[in-house]
């Protein structure tokens, strides 16, 4: 389990370590937690072949669509490469093959965690936080300094690799493997810990090159968006639970807009100086801001179409 650990200013993603009252982990418990350590909770299964791995996924995407209550997260265990090869090909083919999700693949150590993305609102979120986001560059004359890349996957065969829902990384890595600068991760309240598990392998897996991570969490029953920006913060000092993590996810900004409510808090605050590898001059301040208005006017156009 993860720990968040609340700074003066900011809260801290800090991995959690066993207690004097904890059992000595194993070496496979060890090499579980290295990339499950972020998703608190998550329902674990080994993967034996894809005919069980469809039932259980759109059993738990059914239960979604029902409006259960449960985490959008599943993980599975003993996932070859070539397995998850396979199943990369089969959701790309004709709908029905597996329900809509977005992955998360440790090659290394042959782990598969699945985002389910069920129905419509998610996806009209991150695509209109990103118009927003995009209208923004615009008004900036920057937008055509940054690339759109969507839910492309990114990491190396053999390593890490994931997907968010929307991403983005500035025209000067023209590498296709480089990592996206700025991503958008969305999902359910039920999922909040695990979208913040999301946000934490971005800044912490991709050498410094992902550097903002905004993760939307929707909360239909009291009709709330939970808005937080997590970027890397400074080490404070070592100590034995954060010894062996060279880089540390920190929330830096968190809002709350809520439906039929005028929002009169803090602008979003979007350092430019992340979203690129080189500032562009136009920018004055090194940031440009997402204003109230802009952001009553994406929670409006939101709620107005999903009540």
């Amino acid at each position: 389990m993860a720990l968040y650990h609340r700074g003066e200013n900011q809260v801290e993603f800090v991995p959690s370590c066993p207690t004097s009252r904890d059992p000595s982990p194993t070496r496979e418990d060890a090499d579980l937690e290295g990339v499950l350590m972020g998703y608190p909770n998550i329902s674990t299964a080994p993967f034996t072949n894809l005919v069980p791995f469809k039932r259980i996924c759109f059993a738990r995407s059914k239960r979604l669509v029902e409006g259960t209550q449960i985490p959008q997260y599943l993980a599975f265990t003993s996932v070859s490469q070539e397995s998850f090869d396979e199943i990369d090909r089969i959701r790309d083919q004709r709908r029905g093959r597996l329900p809509r999700m977005t992955m998360l693949y440790d090659g290394r150590e042959e782990i598969l965690i699945v985002k389910l993305i069920v129905g419509v609102m998610h996806e009209s979120a991150a695509c209109e936080f990103a118009s927003l986001f995009d209208w923004k560059l615009l008004l900036l004359g920057v937008r055509t300094s940054i690339l759109g890349t969507g839910s492309a996957t990114f990491g190396r065969r053999g390593g890490r690799s994931k997907e968010a829902n929307i991403s983005y990384k500035p025209r000067s890595r023209r590498m296709e493997d480089d990592w996206p600068s700025f991503v958008i991760e969305v999902g359910d309240s039920e999922s909040l810990a695990m979208l913040r598990g999301d946000a934490a392998f971005w800044i912490t897996n991709t050498d410094q090159r992902t550097r903002i991570v905004i993760v939307l969490s929707i909360n239909r029953r009291d009709q709330q968006i939970l808005v937080e920006r997590w970027e890397e913060v400074p080490r404070r000092r070592p100590n034995r639970s954060t010894a062996n993590y060279s880089r540390i996810p920190g929330l830096m900004q968190s809002l709350t807009l809520n439906a039929d409510v005028e929002y009169d808090g803090p602008s979003l605050e979007i350092p430019a100086a992340k979203l690129f590898d080189g500032l562009p001059g136009t920018i004055p301040g090194g940031e440009f801001l997402l204003t109230p208005d802009n952001l009553n006017e994406f929670n409006t156009k939101i709620w107005e179409a999903f009540r």
